[in-house]
């Protein structure tokens, strides 16, 4: 399911008390300054803790549905310490009937709610700074897309035109070599040269097969990552919208370190 299906689901939510709502949002980035200690397991019962409080003083039966999903919700983060993302949001009810979890490799503000609605805004926000993103890494006959949200990791799929039959393939295994290894001056002349005749011909087939897996994927952004004239002339070629071109050669750098450059 796609995020805008999710966060369109969240927003008719609904509850009438005492079946109220949990909403969590809790900051597990170990790389923050303030997060060395294991301040977020602090954070994680402290948050139950006030919300408990102040539920014995106003609702004895929306305190006990509180407990029952407490009595889940903190096993469930505590089960992910050895691997633990950079933030946690979930939504949830005491009859399971809504159980909501987004693993971030972004960090959020920690913050805990106990309302008739999902609270969205926080959620929302990083959206809109991290949306579904292609990254189209361009080179010569070869073609990475890496597809991330809210900074994470999505898919890698790996393409190379064939020269011979004429035909984008998803190359499995290793990265391909570049289409100039391996051979002599002479040779490598002659692919140059077919290189730049055909060039601008693969890459308009290249954009109509864009084209498609973006409507197919739900991409909300697009970046193309390569030379000038390639990127250029890709953007040409695709009727969906390219949000920005960057003119360097990554790819054949690891897919974290171009998340990490280009997103952030």
């Amino acid at each position: 399911m796609t995020f805008q299906k999710k966060l369109k689901q969240l927003q008719y939510e609904q509850r009438v008390k005492p079946d109220k709502i949990l909403t969590m949002y809790l900051n597990t980035d170990r790389s923050d300054q303030d997060q060395q200690g294991g301040e977020w397991e602090i954070a994680l019962k402290n948050g139950f803790n006030r919300l408990e409080q102040y539920l014995e003083a106003s609702s004895t039966e929306e305190l006990r549905n509180l407990q029952q999903i407490r009595e889940k919700v903190e096993p469930y983060v505590l089960s992910m310490k050895r691997n633990l993302p950079r933030s946690i949001i979930l939504f949830a009810t005491a009859d399971e009937s809504l159980w909501e979890v987004f693993e971030l490799q972004v960090p959020v503000d920690t913050y805990f709610f106990w309302e008739e609605q999902p609270m969205l805004d926080q959620l929302v926000a990083l959206h809109e700074n991290y949306p579904s993103t292609a990254l189209v890494l361009m080179q010569q006959n070869q073609a990475k897309i890496i597809e991330t949200s809210f900074g994470t990791l999505h898919n890698t799929e790996t393409y190379e035109f064939d020269l011979d039959d004429e035909n984008w393939r998803i190359h499995a295994g290793p990265q391909p070599s570049s289409i100039s290894n391996g051979a002599s001056a002479t040779q490598q002349d002659h692919v140059d040269n077919r290189v730049k005749v055909h060039q601008q011909r693969w890459w308009k087939s290249f954009g109509s097969m864009l084209d498609q897996i973006a409507a197919k994927q739900n991409w909300e952004r697009i970046m193309l990552v390569g030379d000038r004239e390639g990127t250029d002339f890709l953007e040409e070629s695709m009727n969906k919208k390219v949000h920005k071109k960057i003119q360097k050669n990554l790819l054949n750098e690891n897919e974290h370190k171009v998340l990490k450059e280009l997103v952030g």
